[in-house]
């Protein structure tokens, strides 16, 4: 399913081109070079940037996107190359437009007593650190709805944020976890203190962070009552280390890169410059979204399926329609060739990514010692092998080569319907009746070829 991604599937040929340099020595694929250099785009957009799936409901065009990957395995490098350089350029222009104002403040407020001169101008960050107070961000994105700024809420390791969050429900007001869900819709707040009033009524914010394994499978902790981690697409990064390089780079290749930096930076600049509008999916695409997200919303209020699944499938159709309009903004930056409605292409392609990632996450919320989830991968690469013949597997062949323990002989052919029919409902196989029930892989599971 990743494997259908390709940089020229998902950018503009020279972006797809500018990216696919600059991620080459890192431990990315497509997806997840796309995936992140997208999120940092669209926490650059204008206040009213947004998606229509209809007349009534429309989002944001933000993200929430969160790389999964082992401690040193170099995601501090993908943050640093395809977030932070990136915006390089535009966070230099708020600092001097900021020193601009401070420095016509004070000559204007020059020989003023205190009590009347007018409030000091405060600077505009269009990355807000993930160390920030709810307080903090209400004043921030109080300032940022006066000039139609939008915001990405950026953190290297996420279970800091994650950790503040925590500490702010026990110990603080408690409104840090709500916060972060509003700013997932767009939504505005009034927050009434001794100080006096902090209200903004819209913003845009996206967020961007690096998480391990571990952390989240233990933050998760198999329960997600309110949504807060359905509503970040947490994409598990390949199983490859960075590519390091002894030999000297040449001119060619030096000024290649440098050409390469200067198309992202570019496409940031203008996606920051763009002015907001709202753009609704065309008849097709919309048909394509709806035809996709309907058995998936009915799976979601199956009564039998983990909280974490259910809060999961219930904003997939939230997210797929968010990543459409953030890639039509994206393809469509030239006004003469702008295409007035979402296509069924890019629909289809935002559902991909979404569908992609959360089946990754389903198999990832199941428990590493379950028996069942066990039987299902191993029954899974029975078939597969090595991906260039797949072979039917039925329960008989799968207990002998597949179920080598007690607990899972113990399944039993019930327990093994059940795993291949999840197996064909997360879309790696196919199941046939004829005399016996059999299963058969159609594609690779994640971490396997």
């Amino acid at each position: 399913m990743r494997d259908q991604f390709t940089f020229d599937s998902l950018l503009p040929a020279d972006l797809a081109d500018a990216l696919e340099l600059i991620q080459q020595p890192l431990p990315t694929d497509p997806l997840s070079a796309a995936g992140t250099l997208l999120t940092g785009y669209s926490g650059l957009f204008k206040i009213g940037t947004r998606v229509a799936q209809d007349h009534q409901y429309s989002v944001p065009c933000n993200a929430f996107w969160a790389n999964v990957g082992y401690s040193g395995q170099g995601k501090s490098p993908i943050y640093q190359k395809l977030i932070s350089d990136p915006a390089a350029a535009i966070r230099l222009m708020h600092k001097h437009q900021h020193e601009d104002a401070v420095e016509r403040w004070l000559k204007d407020t020059d020989g003023m007593k205190k009590d009347d001169k007018p409030p000091k101008p405060r600077p505009r960050f269009p990355h807000v650190g993930g160390n920030y107070s709810p307080e903090a961000l209400d004043i921030q994105l109080d300032l940022h709805e006066k000039d139609g700024l939008g915001a990405l809420i950026s953190k290297d390791e996420m279970s800091g944020l994650l950790q503040s969050l925590e500490s702010d429900t026990k110990r603080g007001r408690g409104t840090g976890e709500a916060q972060l869900l509003e700013l997932f819709d767009g939504s505005g707040n009034l927050s009434l203190r001794v100080e006096g009033q902090r209200q903004y009524e819209r913003c845009h914010v996206s967020l961007y962070g690096n998480i391990q394994p571990k952390v989240l499978r233990r933050a998760i902790a198999g329960d997600d009552p309110t949504g807060k981690f359905a509503r970040v697409l947490f994409n598990l990064l390949p199983l490859k280390t960075l590519e390091l390089r002894y030999d000297d780079p040449t001119d060619q290749e030096r000024a290649a890169y440098a050409r390469a930096q200067k198309v992202l930076e570019k496409y940031a600049v203008e996606l920051h410059q763009q002015q907001p509008a709202t753009v609704e999916l065309s008849a097709e695409a919309r048909c394509l979204l709806l035809d996709w997200f309907t058995p998936q919303q009915a799976k979601a209020i199956d009564p039998n399926i983990s909280d974490v699944v259910r809060s999961l499938l219930g904003k997939t159709s939230a997210h797929a329609l968010r990543w459409a309009g953030i890639l039509h903004n994206v393809h469509n930056l030239n006004a003469a060739t702008r295409e007035l409605r979402v296509t069924a292409q890019t629909m289809q392609i935002a559902i991909d990514i979404v569908d992609t990632i959360t089946t990754e996450m389903r198999l990832f919320h199941q428990a590493d010692d379950d028996a069942s989830t066990l039987l299902m991968r191993r029954v899974h690469q029975l078939s597969w092998g090595d991906g260039s013949s797949p072979r039917t597997v039925g329960w008989q062949y799968a207990r002998r080569e597949a179920a080598t323990t007690k607990s899972l002989r113990d399944l039993g052919a019930t327990g093994f319907h059940v795993a291949i029919a999840d197996l064909a409902e997360l879309g790696f196989g196919t199941i046939s009746e004829n005399g016996t029930t059999t299963y058969k892989a159609e594609r690779a599971m994640p971490g396997q070829t």
